[in-house]
Parts: structure tokens; C-alpha cells; sequence
């Protein structure tokens, strides 16, 4: 009788986790959908940087992103990507580094951030929460690389918009950061040359070109 109650309890198990999983891809497809059919869009955020549960460091962004090319501005960083190459300027010593844009399996970028469940993830529906009023779906997916950046990543998707909202990243150190977006303008259109970087524009004290 014991081992049957047992089996039972395991059977429940197995199908609450494949139902959360199916709810956790639902609410992920809806949300890569949604970001895939803009043309572009722009974001402006904020890190915040976990000791335990307390905020030590908050620190001040923005992203503009069309398909496989992004603009981020972030901790005195201008990091510009054409999809090909990828440009990192630093802002008070005025020095410029150019390399490929070779992007590791897990690696999050913010051309990939709402595509990253669909290799080296499993995820889970965890809970309903609310972010600054709006009602939004928690999921959390857990790595399956062994070399990835992180463990964990927690993502906060509107429920009315599929707009990913916020989302908290875990690495192996158990250290935690997350990014919560301030503002966002949704189906933006940049010219071909907006996210290459500009040396008549920016001055350039010392630049290092290592692309092939």
C-alpha cells in the first residue's frame, strides 16, 4: 500500500512539473514572438547589484535593438554591434576596441535575451507577481551548460503585453543581479548605419582592432 501511495505522489509530481513547463513555454513563445515582430526597439534600465537580499549598487542603462544589432550604453561603455562586428568604446579614456561578434552558447545579449530559454534551459511557471503595478508571469529557467554565465535566470513578463518586464540572474557564486526596464519604446526603426560606431563623432585616443 505504501509503495502504491508512493508511485502516486511521484505520478503527481511529474505531471505539475510538465504542466508548469508547457504554462513556462506558452508565456516564453508568446513573449520572443511578440519582441521578433518589431522592427527594433529601445530600453532604458536598471542593474541592481544583491548582497543576500539587499540592493548595494544600483547602476543606469539603455539598449536599442533591431533583430541581430544593438547600441548599449552602460557603466561608461558605448558597445555598438552591426550583427558582424562589435565595437566597445570607453567614454573617459576614449579607448576603442573592435573585435567579431562571436556570441557564446548562453551568453546573454540584448538580441537574445528573449530567445536564450530555447537552448541550454529548462524552465518553470513559478508564480504570478506584480512590478510596478502590472500583473506579470514569473518564470524561471534553470541552466543546463555546466560553462554557462549562470544558473538561474528569473524572468518577469507582462501579462497584457508580453513585454519582459525585469529578470534576475543567478551565477555559480550564487550571486545575484537583477535588471528591472524604466522605460520602453516598442517598434522603433534605425538607419543601416546607427549601430556602427562613429570615429568622426566620438574621439578616439587609442583603438585595437582585432577582427579577422
Amino acid at each position: 500500500m505504501k509503495r502504491v501511495i508512493y508511485v502516486l505522489i511521484l505520478a503527481v509530481i511529474a505531471l505539475t512539473a510538465k504542466g508548469q513547463s508547457e504554462e513556462a513555454k506558452s508565456v516564453l513563445d508568446k513573449m520572443s514572438k511578440t519582441y521578433k515582430e518589431m522592427a527594433g526597439f529601445e530600453i532604458s534600465f536598471t542593474q541592481k547589484i544583491y548582497s543576500e537580499a539587499e540592493v548595494i549598487e544600483r547602476y543606469t542603462g539603455s539598449a536599442t535593438v533591431s533583430k541581430e544589432k544593438f547600441f548599449l550604453k552602460f557603466r561608461e561603455q558605448h558597445i555598438y554591434c552591426d550583427g558582424k562586428s562589435l565595437w566597445t568604446y570607453l567614454v573617459e579614456s576614449q579607448e576603442l576596441t573592435i573585435t567579431n561578434f562571436e556570441p557564446e552558447e548562453g551568453a546573454i545579449d540584448p538580441t537574445n535575451i528573449y530567445d536564450i530559454y530555447k537552448e541550454g534551459f529548462t524552465y518553470e511557471y513559478k508564480r504570478q507577481d506584480n512590478i510596478n503595478g502590472e500583473l506579470v508571469h514569473v518564470i524561471e529557467l534553470i541552466s543546463t551548460n555546466e560553462y554557462a554565465d549562470f544558473t538561474n535566470i528569473f524572468m518577469y513578463i507582462g501579462q497584457k503585453d508580453s513585454y519582459l518586464k525585469a529578470w534576475d540572474l543567478i551565477d555559480f557564486d550564487g550571486v545575484k543581479s537583477g535588471f528591472e526596464v524604466s522605460n520602453f519604446k516598442p517598434d522603433q526603426v534605425y538607419g543601416p548605419k546607427f549601430f556602427e560606431f562613429d570615429e568622426k563623432a566620438n574621439p578616439v585616443q587609442h583603438k585595437e582592432d582585432f577582427r579577422n
